[in-house]
């Protein structure tokens, strides 16, 4: 099974689905995105997840307003590379530079695969130390391809305090006290 059958025909734009940011977790989209310098890289435009899983995958960031004179393009950045700052509502991107941002590919939603997926993974495995920690990208996606540190979401609460578990990020599915199929919960 390759990666596009296996996540990315899933993958959805939080914006539009049934699902919503579970009740004490911030709500990430509009925030900042800023490197460690705090120059802003964009912000938060969208959440890309499984809804199967209940996992995000990646955070779309609109370049449109940036401090690094960036071409304005969406890009994706995994999950799992980005922390909360500790008191302020804005995204960190520890260690990534220009370059870093250059490598990426556009987001459009029609056009994202599996390739797309591959080249993010690439640039955010060149990441110095993070990159280290990250592994080695195969060739070829498998099943495992967000078995991987970039897309744990839990590190996103390095710098801050959880409001909640952080190893319940996503209710399961029917957990709502309406217990409805509308506006389930998540991240």
């Amino acid at each position: 099974m390759d990666l596009n059958e296996f996540e990315n025909s899933r993958l959805q734009e939080l914006s539009g689905s049934d699902f919503e940011i579970a009740e004490g977790q911030p709500d990430i989209k509009g925030w900042d995105v800023k490197n460690e310098r705090g120059e802003v890289i964009g912000d938060v435009h969208e959440l890309l997840f499984n809804p199967k899983s209940q996992q995000v995958r990646y955070m779309v960031v609109d370049t449109d307003a940036n401090d690094l004179r960036l071409e304005a393009r969406k890009i994706l950045i995994p999950i799992g590379v980005v922390e909360l700052h500790e008191d302020d509502d804005y995204v960190v991107v520890p260690q990534i530079e220009v370059s870093h941002i250059f490598g990426l590919p556009t987001y459009e939603k029609e056009t994202f695969d599996a390739e797309h997926e591959q080249r993010i993974r690439t640039v955010f495995s060149s990441m110095g130390a993070a990159g280290v920690a990250m592994g080695a990208v195969g060739a070829q996606p498998t099943e495992d391809f967000y078995e991987h540190e970039q897309f744990n979401q839990n590190r996103i609460y390095n710098r801050r305090k959880p409001e909640s578990d952080p190893h319940k990020l996503l209710p399961e599915e029917g957990t709502r006290e309406d217990n409805t199929e509308d506006n389930r919960d998540i991240f």
